[in-house]
Order: C-alpha cells, then sequence, then structure tokens
C-alpha cells in the first residue's frame, strides 16, 4: 500500500521540460529502466531544455533508492534493458 508521500511523489513532476512524473519513473524503473542513460531512452527525462541539470539529482536518488530496497529484500537488481 502506498503512503500518502509516495502517492505524493507520484504525480509530482521530477523533469520539468519533459513533464515527467515520478510515477512515470518508478513504473519504468520496474520495468527494467536501471540507469539515467535507459530512463532518457524509455521515457526521454532529461531531454528537455536544461539538458538534465534540474532532473538528474532526483532521478538518480530515485534509481539508489529502488536499488537499495531490492538489496534489502534480497531481490536482485536486473534490467531488461540496455543498462548504458
Amino acid at each position: 500500500m502506498n503512503t500518502q508521500k509516495q502517492m505524493i511523489n507520484n504525480f509530482k513532476k521530477v523533469c520539468i521540460c519533459r513533464s515527467v512524473t515520478g510515477g512515470t519513473i518508478m513504473k519504468a524503473i520496474r520495468e527494467g529502466s536501471l540507469s539515467f542513460e535507459s530512463l532518457r531512452r524509455a521515457i526521454r527525462v532529461g531531454t528537455g531544455n536544461c539538458k538534465a541539470k534540474r532532473c538528474r539529482p532526483k532521478i538518480e536518488a530515485q534509481l539508489k533508492a529502488y536499488k537499495e530496497s531490492l538489496e534489502r529484500s534480497g531481490k536482485k537488481a536486473t534490467s531488461s534493458k540496455a543498462n548504458a
């Protein structure tokens, strides 16, 4: 079950230039985009006017948190997409 903070983060725009929300990013991460470059190819984050200057740190923090949660639960992070 999602907490209230997780629900808010799902709708909050992370990549402002491309209007990509945290929920869209998490969905792509769960589907196997486990690096910033693979997210860039999959959902076009970081390809706007600022060239990821604003969103990259937030997205990399989401990736790190996801990978750490997998490690804590004993699962291995595997990518079905290229991990550039």
